[in-house]
């Protein structure tokens, strides 16, 4: 029924822009900018293919709170099918305080909330599977869902066919005993390098990806922030593709937006560097507003992005 099926981690993020410094005491200091928005490693890659013009199944869980209720009310205002959005009161939405620095980085205070009590209930598995991709986003944030949980789901997904990507979060050495059992299931992995060179031990984007690709990754693709993406593919050269010469006002979701382009290229049957190039695209369109959705319109205005916006010179 659907085009992606984006399952795992959802958080309600609360934006403020831009921050130079905690005042002392009780004083307050004031700024251009305050949003709350539908974000994490499932749900914003899940908005921005809604956004794309893709149809789009959410999978994840959020509280019986007000939060919650925002997140699901703004979700279904993107066109997202909530179906599969649980309500769990035993904890609070997860939510994320974000001080937004001049320069777009966003030191963040978390509660981790319903992201620990995620999960797939067996009765819901037919449906969070009936996607031509299948998108799993949050893996180390996901307490009850990572590990034999994700496994078993992934296993699902491919033994019906579908499409993988994969992303996660606040990687570190010890994610590598989550995510490795998933590697040989992942059609397009899509971590940034920061997190994919933490669990490989290694730095260069080169070396990253086919550590990955060692162990089963059919497609690594490596974020690299304000340098591009660096992509390995599973036929053909590796290649390297620059970002867009933008000014950056928060990077917030940038890496979720990116997946989303990959995964709506890949809908639409386009190359792989095709489909980064407007990954490219989508990513900058997030980066020059605040929050996770930041100016990203549509298609069509993304497209034209692609088409006109320069891009940085290769270092």
């Amino acid at each position: 029924m659907f085009d992606v099926s984006a399952v795992g981690f959802a958080v309600l993020d609360i934006l403020g822009r831009p921050v130079t410094r905690i005042p002392e005491g009780g004083r307050a200091d004031f700024i251009d900018e305050i949003r709350m928005t539908v974000a994490g490693t499932a749900a914003a890659t899940a908005v921005d293919c809604a956004i794309l013009g893709l149809k789009t199944r959410m999978v994840s869980t959020v509280g019986e709170d007000d939060m919650g209720d925002f997140m699901i009310a703004k979700m279904q205002k993107f066109g997202l099918n909530t179906d599969l959005v649980r309500r769990d009161g035993s904890v609070q939405t997860s939510s994320t305080i974000l001080p937004v620095r001049p320069n777009g980085e966003r030191p963040a205070l978390h509660v981790p909330g319903t992201a620990t009590t995620f999960r797939v209930a067996e009765a819901d598995m037919t449906a969070a599977l009936d996607a031509n991709i299948i998108h799993i986003g949050g893996t180390g944030l996901l307490k009850a869902f990572d590990g034999a949980p994700t496994l078993d789901f992934i296993k699902r997904a491919k033994a019906l066919g579908r499409v993988t990507t994969f992303d996660l979060i606040q990687a570190n050495p010890e994610t590598v005993a989550l995510v490795e059992p998933l590697l040989p299931y992942i059609d397009h992995f899509v971590p940034s390098i920061d997190e994919a060179s933490q669990m490989a031990g290694l730095s260069d984007p080169v070396e990253v990806a086919r550590w990955f690709k060692a162990r089963g990754v059919k497609n690594a693709i490596l974020t690299l922030g304000g340098e591009g993406v660096y992509v390995d593919p599973e036929v053909g050269e590796p290649f390297h593709l620059p970002a867009h010469d933008i000014k950056v006002i928060d990077t917030t979701g940038c890496g979720d937006s990116f997946t989303a382009g990959i995964i709506v290229g890949l809908t639409k049957g386009w190359s792989l560097s095709e489909s980064a190039r407007f990954a490219g695209a989508v990513a900058a369109k997030v980066a020059m507003g605040l929050g996770s959705d930041g100016t990203l319109k549509s298609f069509d205005d993304t497209v034209e992005a692609m088409n006109t916006w320069p891009l940085k010179r290769a270092n």
